[in-house]
């Protein structure tokens, strides 16, 4: 994954959270859809993006 696709996550998630925010989304299935949903790409998005920005570990080449 690379970071435009980690951002899209982040700001996807960040979209159906304000929508659930402001009650655009306010009948009951999807609301809880909204808000799980959301909630999951956000999470997933910043830990891409910080798993990307981190330097990759050097491989021991004994082990």
């Amino acid at each position: 994954m690379n970071r435009w696709t980690a951002c899209a996550a982040v700001v996807a998630g960040t979209a159906l959270l304000v929508l659930y925010l402001t009650d655009v989304v306010a009948t009951v299935p999807y609301s809880v859809f909204a808000v799980l949903a959301g909630t999951a790409l956000v999470i997933d998005g910043l830990r891409k993006l910080y798993r990307l920005r981190r330097p990759p570990k050097p491989r021991d080449p004994a082990g």
